[in-house]
């Protein structure tokens, strides 16, 4: 008797397994599906691309974009289609506003200002000669032009007396009178010539002559001058800058040719680099250029110079340094060493780290600093660089995407992913060293980006977590 209720019990649960078409044939079980571990997470729906692409370009092509809508869609990944990264991303990094029809005053206004940038703070002290040259010549020519016509102005009033003179008797002066007026002529030619002639000998020094008015205006420079003033010393600390520049944008992604190469295309890239994290640079004297800020840079450029819309892609670098301006507003105290110890600086952030991976995970904590890994060794320039050295370029670009749509702001984000990153590889770090988790962690394993992504949504957000605000 057990063996047949045995039997049934297997009979009724297979029984149960099956569903029934309306036809009345048997369908087979549906496919188990595992739920997702602590470790490992359910995957989400495939969404065929050409769908997103409709999404994205319904969204961007509506009267008024709706930024929340648009977040949540690029929150999943840009579809790299049709220029949808190079729009989202200015509108993300509020360079575009929600109002399409604002865009096209604002865009020929924003990059007319940036070719004035380049035009008032470009400085050579040879290009300005030649101006100041060329003002010299003007101002001769039209000095040269004013004596000309005010002397056909006398001869022809000289005339004009002349012959008025002899038609009016009443208007003909007395002999005294007219012996009067001719010494007076003569003495007034005679101190003009004097005057031309002594002007002529001191020009430089005679505060009333035009050329020492000229002089004075623009004082005398070399390339020795060590004034502030100075157009050569400006020039040559200028250069101190963009020497550096140029050696980090030369080491920029050497494994692409975009960035790197002999080719015409790639130098141009390099130069309107540079000219933008110059620009950068002479715009905010009090930070100036940090090395790194290149890498920052480098994923907003490619976006917007590889736009299939030819108009964009023509002025990818005045897009892209207003979006890049944007960008490290957030994160600039990490580059300002005088701010490393502030609430702001880059040692209050990764010390938001710890603390965070104290509140998730307090064994890994714990074993980290058992081991005395300073966080700075690996977390430094994972906060600084927004992850763009860990990881390739799509991938980095892909992290980007949520990073700059991520509801809870970029530097929430950055922290839970980093958290995400520390956590993933929790297992190798546990039972390594000091070597082997300085090792992981400088040089992080081979992983899909997507899953981290998932990991660090499923984190609350810092804020809610930490006593002080991210």
């Amino acid at each position: 008797m057990q063996q047949y209720a045995k039997a049934a019990k297997e009979l009724l649960d297979n029984v149960a397994k099956l569903t029934i078409r309306q036809d009345g044939a048997p369908r087979p079980p549906a496919p188990i599906i595992l739920q997702a571990s602590s470790s490992a997470e359910a995957p989400r729906p495939y969404v065929p691309i050409e769908l997103r692409v409709s999404q994205f370009k319904q969204e961007l092509l509506a009267s008024r974009i709706n930024l929340d809508d648009l977040r949540r869609l690029a929150y999943q990944g840009i579809p790299d289609r049709d220029g949808l990264r190079a729009m989202t991303w200015k509108l993300l990094l509020g360079y575009l506003p929600p109002d399409p029809s604002e865009w096209d005053e604002l865009l020929a206004r924003k990059r007319t200002e940036y070719l004035l940038f380049c035009e008032d703070l470009i400085v050579d002290p040879k290009k300005k000669k030649q101006k100041l040259q060329q003002l010299q010549q003007q101002q001769e020519l039209q000095q040269s032009q004013q004596g000309s016509s005010s002397s056909n102005a006398s001869e022809a009033a000289n005339s004009s007396s002349t012959s008025n003179t002899a038609g009016d008797p009443l208007s003909q002066p007395s002999s005294s009178s007219s012996t009067y007026q001719h010494s007076l002529n003569s003495s007034r030619d005679n101190s003009s010539n004097s005057n031309s002639n002594s002007s002529s000998s001191r020009s430089v020094d005679d505060p009333l002559s035009g050329n020492a008015q000229l002089k004075a205006d623009v004082p005398e420079d070399h390339p020795l001058s060590l004034q502030s003033t100075s157009t050569w010393h400006t020039y040559f600390k200028d250069n101190e800058i963009m020497e550096q520049i140029d050696r980090d944008v030369m080491r920029t992604h050497p494994d692409m040719h975009f960035f790197s190469g002999d080719t015409e295309e790639a130098e141009q890239h390099r130069r309107e680099m540079k000219r933008c994290l110059f620009m950068f640079a002479k715009l905010n004297p009090g930070l100036r250029y940090i090395q790194g800020m290149n890498e920052l840079l480098a994923p907003v450029y490619y976006m917007f110079k590889t736009d299939p819309d030819t108009t964009s892609a023509r002025y990818a670098e005045a897009d892209s340094f207003y979006c890049f301006v944007d960008l490290i507003s957030e994160f600039r105290d990490h580059f300002c060493q005088q701010l490393d110890n502030s609430s702001s600086g880059i040692k209050a952030t990764i010390s938001k780290l710890v603390e965070l991976l104290h509140v998730h995970d307090p064994q890994l904590a714990e074993h980290i600093e058992k081991n005395k890994v300073d966080p700075q060794f690996f977390a430094f320039r994972w906060i600084t660089l927004l992850l763009t050295q860990e990881f390739s370029f799509p991938d980095a670009v892909r992290i980007w995407d949520t990073l700059l749509s991520d509801p809870g702001g970029r530097m929430d984000c950055l922290l839970r992913v980093c958290l995400a990153l520390l956590m993933n590889v929790r297992q190798q770090l546990l039972a390594g060293d000091f070597a082997v988790i300085v090792k992981t962690l400088q040089r992080y394993p081979s992983v899909d980006v997507d899953v981290i992504l998932r990991a660090a949504s499923r984190l609350p957000p810092c804020s809610s977590v930490l006593s002080t605000p991210v």
